[in-house]
């Protein structure tokens, strides 16, 4: 299988336009691994398909400057465009399903019209995989389970035998169970709970690759991002049949209600740390996450507004993993294996979607 080639900045090598080179096929078979398994939705994200675009502000605290000569670290206010997703490749899946998780929130810094820095993160502290080709290794033996399950579920309820569709799963069952045995992460990532907040501002972001900052001196630091909500994380319980029973009166797009009805009179407001990293902790591996207590606040993000044409924004917005890929100085991506990965898999969803046109 054809892996990321890594050069000496840890980018990827790629077109000039940033589109991977024709021989890197690992991002497409993520792409395709990915739609096999939630099916292809013209127009959507291939990854938390269903979401809805924001606007606000970031200002910066007297510590950011001390990280990055980065515009936004240094300068009074920022505005900001701000996607809130739930996981999954389903673009009309209910708030509170199990596979609508982790919830997302990937933010785009508008320095000026020509330069950008995205910050992506998500609900889940860590990631199900370290490199693109675990991953694709995970999403096969996941969809492969996931398509025995849903084949067994259709012959027994059409009646008579469903002995070969029942053999099937069990396999399908027992090999998913043998890769989790030997992937601690993925084993992670697939038991861990699947939180359902009070709304996107009251449950913690994480952005699990290491990004590179650079100072007025010359000081580099490696850190990754954590997104605090300022009203505390409120989750939903569900550990009786009760807390499940209120979990589904809440309606299939509670979060995105709220949304729709709290701007401008209830900011969603998120204190941003910078969880710096020790000598010691691994900065190329997105599944295990620092050790590291240090953290420093380097700003507090605003949301206050829906964006306007949000549909048709969306198709066109294109978020980047690469926090460099806006032109942004004072900040870029690690040799994080995954990020070459991801970059990938967002350029090919993001060229997709660009050129179909929705169809539900």
């Amino acid at each position: 299988m054809a892996t990321t080639t890594v050069v000496s900045n840890g980018a990827s090598s790629a077109t000039a336009n940033g589109a991977p080179y024709p021989d890197d096929k690992l991002p497409k078979k993520l792409v395709d691994a990915m739609q096999g398994i939630f099916g292809k939705h013209p127009g959507y994200r291939t990854t938390h398909a269903k979401g809805l675009l924001v606007e606000g502000t970031f200002t910066p605290t007297e510590q950011a400057k001390t990280l990055s000569i980065a515009h936004h670290f240094n300068t009074a206010s920022t505005p900001v465009v701000a996607r809130f997703s739930v996981g999954g490749g389903l673009p009309h899946v209910a708030d509170v399903a199990e596979g609508a998780t982790p919830k997302g929130i990937a933010i785009r810094f508008k320095i000026d019209k020509d330069t950008h820095t995205d910050l992506i993160s998500h609900s889940f502290n860590g990631f199900a995989a370290r490199t693109g080709e675990d991953f694709l290794a995970f999403l096969k033996v996941f969809g492969a389970q996931g398509a025995a399950a849903s084949t067994l579920e259709k012959a027994k309820a059409a009646g008579g035998d469903y002995s070969t569709e029942q053999k099937t799963f069990d396999q399908a069952n027992a090999e998913f169970g043998a890769f989790l045995k030997v992937h601690e992460a993925a084993f992670k990532f697939v038991s861990s709970s699947k939180p359902n907040p009070y709304n996107y501002g009251t449950i913690t972001y994480y952005e699990p690759n290491t990004h590179i900052l650079t100072n007025k001196d010359g000081k580099t630091t490696n850190v990754r991002y954590r997104l605090v909500p300022a009203d505390g994380e409120h989750l939903y319980p569900k550990d009786t049949d009760q807390d499940k029973e209120n979990l589904q009166k809440l309606g299939p797009n509670y979060l995105e209600d709220d949304l729709q009805q709290r701007f401008p009179g209830k900011p969603i407001v998120f204190t941003i740390q910078a969880h710096i990293a020790d000598p010691n902790d691994i900065l190329d591996d997105a599944t295990i996450p620092y050790k590291s207590i240090n953290f420093l606040p380097i700003g507090k993000l605003v949301i206050n507004k829906v964006s306007d044409d949000n549909a048709a924004k969306q198709k066109q917005i294109a978020f980047s993993p690469t926090p460099e890929k806006g032109g942004i100085k004072g900040i870029k991506s690690s040799k994080d294996p995954l990020i070459q990965a991801r970059k990938g898999v967002y350029w090919i969803s993001s060229d997709q979607r660009r050129h179909e046109k929705q169809t539900e």
